[in-house]
């Protein structure tokens, strides 16, 4: 028992080491400047007018940063999205392969968004003077990419938190200058430190309702034939905010869409109105949210399973009918936590825009409701891999 438990403590201490180590790695990466770069006009207009950096860090990329890591994990972000879709849709057979091939295609996708936003960021903000240059720089952003990508499958196979810890971790540090800086504008205002407790107490309660709805679930009651009468209803419990998590980590890549096309279509473009950029990203986050509720509860595997574990709803029968029931709960559940998500996604990404000087305080919520998701995220790990040293302890008392 003894030899056992040293070897489950070993295990997570040499876990913690290495997500340390590869997060020291990443750290260390993304201060490196990409040689033959140049941070042009184009590159510091983007980042001052645009949320293309609050969604970049959000995403798993860093385009703060003229660094080797700037693109980082955003591809496998778009991979992930494609192949989730192609398999709930069932396209070209997509449900029907294996978890190695469905692998081996997510890395071929990502290489190939890597190399598509490594030319969109070097052409598109001008960050070189010359064709060689520039060829030589899509070059090294694509192989730098596929280095946080690798570092993100190392972290999930010997560390903790897979590629969350990444993402939190450029949440953090990201978005930590603007918040200060717009602490300090606060302060300064008339009434400086009333509305810095007024924005204090706000935060704090925004942080217990998401850590809340995060948690919550409506209880759907099952029937198991094999049970007695007098026996409890088994409790199904389907989550208000399942959807929450994919579409901030996955969706964002996709958020980015219309702020990518004001930039290209010029001020002009109805695309360069933040007003009307917010409702685009919200009615995305909506219709994501749904959509990666859908994929994490599939109402027609669920139905397959309760038919094969003889379970059933009271009142509705097997098969197809207790598909379509389901359907319209996840569809009635799910409708809060996509608007609220929807809301939050939308003014954090483009409120600054509309704050001016306090844009920092825009992206609070969302960051609140992100760290709180991710460390639940990396929680749940650290749970899985005490519980044998949990167990030990039980048995010993008994």
């Amino acid at each position: 028992m003894i030899v056992i438990e040293k070897t489950q403590v070993k295990n997570l201490i040499n876990r913690v080491g290495m997500m340390l180590f590869i997060l020291a790695v990443y750290i260390l990466g993304c201060t490196v400047p990409v040689p033959l770069a140049r941070t042009s006009a184009t590159f510091r207009h983007v980042l001052a007018h645009t949320s293309v950096g609050i969604m970049s860090f959000m995403s798993g990329g860093n385009f703060q940063r003229l660094s080797l890591f700037m693109v980082g994990l955003n591809p496998l972000m778009i991979a992930m999205l494609i192949i989730q879709l192609l398999t709930m849709l069932r396209l070209f057979y997509f449900d029907t392969l294996s978890m190695t091939q469905l692998i081996k295609i997510q890395q071929w996708l990502t290489l190939g968004f890597a190399i598509i936003q490594s030319t969109a960021v070097t052409l598109g903000l001008k960050i070189t003077t010359g064709t060689l240059d520039s060829l030589a720089v899509i070059l090294m952003l694509t192989a730098g990419s596929m280095f946080v990508v690798w570092l993100g499958n190392m972290n999930m196979k010997f560390g903790i938190g897979g590629t969350i810890t990444l993402i939190l971790f450029n949440i953090i540090s990201g978005s930590a200058p603007t918040l200060l800086r717009s602490i300090k504008m606060l302060a300064k205002q008339s009434y400086g430190p009333l509305w810095l407790l007024l924005a204090a107490i706000a935060g704090c309660i925004i942080l217990v309702f998401w850590v809340s709805f995060n948690r919550a679930y409506y209880p759907l009651k099952m029937i198991n034939t094999s049970m007695s009468s007098h026996d409890r209803p088994i409790i199904l419990p389907i989550g208000l905010n399942m959807g929450a998590m994919m579409t901030y980590m996955v969706g964002m890549s996709l958020l980015m869409v219309p702020t990518l096309l004001a930039n290209v279509l010029g001020p002009g473009s109805l695309f360069a109105n933040p007003y009307f950029n917010m409702v685009i990203s919200g009615i995305l986050a909506f219709v994501l949210f749904y959509f990666f509720t859908f994929v994490q509860f599939d109402p027609k595997a669920q139905a397959k399973a309760m038919l094969q574990g003889n379970n059933y709803i009271l009142g509705v029968r097997p098969g197809e009918p207790t598909r379509k029931y389901l359907r319209q709960i996840l569809l009635h559940v799910s409708f809060l936590g996509a608007l609220l998500n929807a809301i939050q996604l939308s003014f954090g990404l483009l409120g600054g825009q509309v704050l001016g000087n306090f844009a920092g305080l825009a992206i609070i919520p969302m960051n609140m409701i992100m760290i709180v998701m991710f460390m639940q995220g990396i929680k749940d790990q650290l749970l899985v891999l005490l519980f044998p040293l949990k167990y030990e302890k039980l048995m010993k008392e008994e």
